[in-house]
């Protein structure tokens, strides 16, 4: 029994626990990225700061002036008719593995892997989801 403790002090307990001796497995690894959208009128791009909480099913925070945060509103109102060219995410969450995106509160039908869209990655898939002018875009974080 001795040597099992031992072990388990020496060797298991620094891989299950965090610096601060919680378990870290499992846990809500909030992250931020940016949405890259083209105005089809204009030509402009607009980069929208995102704060996802990792948590399944909660909306993500959408940059509303003063940087993407919990308090952030959950929806962007596009100023004109948009592509959505890119999602940026910096790293993935621990909780949630996907984004599906939502058109006035209205599944699109696509899901954006964090995997696929990481912002280290240079070959990330273009989204090209258009949107019109005042059409509120949300997403959904999944499992």
């Amino acid at each position: 029994m001795k040597k099992l403790l031992t072990l388990y002090v020496q060797v298991l307990a620094p891989l299950l626990l965090g610096d601060n001796g919680y378990v870290t497995w499992g846990v809500a690894a909030p992250e931020y990225g940016t949405f890259t959208f083209l105005g089809l009128q204009s030509g402009r791009i607009y980069n929208v700061d995102i704060y996802f909480s990792d948590v399944a099913d909660a909306l993500i925070n959408f940059d509303g002036g003063a940087g993407a945060s919990t308090t952030s509103p959950t929806s962007f109102t596009c100023p004109e008719s948009v592509l959505l060219k890119d999602v940026a995410i910096v790293t993935g969450g621990t909780d949630t593995k996907k984004l599906q995106i939502l058109r006035n509160n209205q599944p699109t039908g696509d899901f954006l892997r964090h995997t696929l869209h990481l912002n280290t990655s240079s070959v990330r898939s273009p989204v090209n989801l258009g949107f019109l002018q005042g059409t509120e875009v949300r997403a959904i974080q999944k499992a």
